[in-house]
């Protein structure tokens, strides 16, 4: 216990400065910002497969359809796939950016001068990792009904936005961002434990984001299961 406090606290304390507060800045947007478009083309074309499918071949009416969309992308898809992507794209950029600083000296020279490497390198990447988790699930869950909503009603679907709040309920909201803050926020804590453990080497680098790839794709399908299990 005592060693959670000395390790933890004061590294949540850091996020008072401003230079970590630009560190995280950074993290969301390169992870969240620069890949929101990407997400939503991505669940626009996943909600008006899975309507179709729903729709076409198994007869649903379009009201049920919708339901089953919205509980679909919420309950599971959106999350999933969302921190799957960011996973590959951003848990390797960070284990490698990490890597290379830890190879070339710098995380060294950051313990010297008295700067907590907790604060400074990793509470940053891991929070950036989960907000941008959390943005880029919702992108890519209203890219998906919006898909869903288009293919099966048409020009008709303004209707069907309209009831909206009938068709995905307030816990399905509450799982899918309570998953995807669960998810990023692994995949960072993993990404930076890749990065900062290398030894001294120059070909440890790639290693550490095959590494943090790898782990952080167990550990999601790990907590997908949990989730499943316990909610």
């Amino acid at each position: 216990m005592k060693r959670w406090y000395r390790h933890y606290l004061p590294a949540f304390g850091a996020l008072s400065r401003a230079p970590v507060r630009c560190v995280l800045a950074k993290q969301v947007y390169f992870t969240a910002n620069e890949a929101a478009w990407l997400m939503f083309l991505i669940g626009f074309a996943l909600g008006a497969i899975v309507v179709t499918q729903l729709h076409g071949q198994y007869g649903q009416s379009r009201d049920a359809a919708l339901r089953l969309l919205g509980s679909l992308t919420f309950g599971e898809l959106a999350p999933l796939l969302t921190v799957l992507i960011v996973m590959a794209r951003s848990a390797s950029a960070i284990a490698i950016e990490l890597a290379s600083m830890r190879v070339n000296g710098e995380v060294r020279e950051l313990e010297r001068m008295g700067i907590p490497i907790h604060g400074y390198l990793v509470l940053p990447r891991v929070l950036g990792m989960m907000i941008s988790a959390v943005l880029l699930t919702a992108c890519m869950a209203l890219g998906s009904m919006l898909g869903g909503m288009l293919v099966i009603s048409g020009w008709d679907a303004s209707y069907q936005v309209l009831a909206l709040e009938r068709i995905v309920r307030f816990g399905e909201l509450a799982l899918c961002v309570a998953k995807a803050a669960s998810f990023g926020l692994a995949g960072g804590i993993l990404a930076c434990h890749a990065g900062l453990r290398v030894q001294l080497n120059a070909t440890e680098i790639p290693r550490a984001a095959s590494r943090a790839v790898m782990r952080g794709l167990f550990a999601l399908f790990v907590l997908d299961l949990c989730w499943v299990v316990f909610k």
